[in-house]
């Protein structure tokens, strides 16, 4: 994978603009979590903050989806990193004040812009590498993800010591340093789209994203790709409040913050080898990984609240939680890219974004409510359970579960 950063300019380009911002995205984590009183409030007060962060990204990315597939996508990412930078410089001015009432308006002002992000990125990756060489990029990403991840963290909590405000100025750098390295990629403009019938945007907007979802419909391989992260998203919300609350009670790594903080970086460890591991499965065994990847997802989600009193074995299962997501998370998103016509896979990547937060949202919300009356092991496998026979559904459209990756 570390051969496409030294043989792919344009690929190296878009990868370490990705990374800087990711560090600096946790760096603002903590240094929101740190001005954030403690709320309290159950299981449901986790899924109102999940959705409250989660939710404007999310409406906003059909949206972000059509103006992909009518705009230079360079232009859209340059645009949104001077966006986000200039969010983030005043979210450190207001932290340096204390006003968290306003550091929190302009992160979801923030989550606005990065909704125009992703599909403009998946669009891009695919012009800065070849076509066999989709998995390998999508995984470098994804372990990239990772290891930002817990650098960020790492670098989050050393930086508390000296007040949040500069976390999150350190933050706004980044954005501007990733603007600085999107400007050197070529323009990529969208190839013209025929069934276009308007020009104004808001007037299209509906007419142009049923023709995405029709023409998803039409290829039962590019459905597959486009909503599979859907389920491991289900399963994936209803044990993310299992783990919480698991963690919050946890005796066996001293306190409920030091076991969410473990749980969370073997889990984030799981999401860089699982695609590490898909991007090197032998030819022969590859139509195979997606099943692979989802059902030991939903094993490991199922299997997480029975592990606990365990050290080991809880961590044992995050990092295969980790680890299944993860390979989901590559092998969808090269299948999205190898199978989308250029003109659509803006709307396409979009649909893929929005229909995995909203499932994420879904199982959290499942399995808050079966907490609460039936505990930790009915709500992850409640959420388990409804990921698998979305993914069965998903799998019955067409002849093989296995074209994800083949076709």
């Amino acid at each position: 994978m570390l051969r496409l950063l030294l043989q792919r300019p344009r690929f190296r380009r878009l990868w370490l603009a990705g990374a800087l911002s990711l560090v600096g995205d946790w760096l603002t984590f903590v240094a929101i979590s740190l001005l954030a009183l403690d709320r309290g409030g159950g299981p449901f007060a986790l899924v109102v903050m999940l959705a409250v962060h989660s939710l404007p990204q999310a409406m906003l990315m059909p949206v972000a989806g059509v103006v992909a597939d009518r705009y230079d996508r360079r232009a859209i990412l340059v645009t949104a990193a001077i966006a986000q930078g200039v969010l983030t410089v005043a979210m450190a001015v207001a932290a340096l004040r204390g006003a968290l009432l306003i550091v929190q308006a302009l992160v979801l002002l923030r989550s606005a812009a990065t909704a125009f992000v992703p599909p403009a990125e998946t669009a891009v990756l695919r012009h800065t590498v070849e076509r066999d060489e989709l998995v390998a990029a999508n995984a470098l990403v994804a372990s990239t993800w990772s290891l930002t991840f817990v650098v960020g963290m790492a670098l989050g909590g050393a930086l508390a010591i000296l007040g949040p405000a500069l976390a999150i100025a350190l933050d706004a750098l980044t954005f501007a340093l990733a603007a600085i390295l999107l400007r050197g990629l070529p323009a990529l403009p969208p190839e013209p789209d025929r069934e276009r019938r308007h020009a104004n945007l808001v007037r299209a907007l509906p007419g142009e994203l049923a023709a995405a979802f029709a023409r998803a419909r039409a290829n039962p391989a590019l459905f597959r790709a486009v909503f599979a992260k859907a389920p491991v998203g289900i399963a994936g919300g209803a044990g993310w409040v299992a783990m919480n609350v698991i963690a919050d009670r946890s005796v066996v790594f001293g306190t409920g913050a030091v076991a969410l903080g473990v749980i969370q970086a073997v889990r984030g460890t799981g999401t860089a080898l699982g695609p590490a591991a898909a991007a090197r499965m032998p030819a022969h065994r590859a139509p195979v990984a997606p099943l692979v990847a989802a059902m030991t997802a939903f094993a490991a989600i199922a299997l997480f609240p029975m592990a606990e009193g365990s050290a080991l074995g809880m961590l044992a299962v995050a990092l295969c939680w980790g680890m299944g997501t993860g390979a989901n998370w590559v092998l969808s998103s090269a299948a999205i890219q190898r199978l989308s016509p250029d003109s659509h896979i803006g709307r396409l990547a979009s649909l893929d974004e929005l229909s995995s937060a909203v499932s994420v949202i879904l199982g959290a919300a499942i399995s808050a409510a079966v907490l609460e009356h039936a505990g930790a092991v009915a709500a992850a496998g409640s959420g388990a359970l409804a990921g698998a026979l979305a993914w069965m559904w998903l799998a019955a459209r067409g002849s093989s579960t296995l074209a994800i990756v083949t076709e």
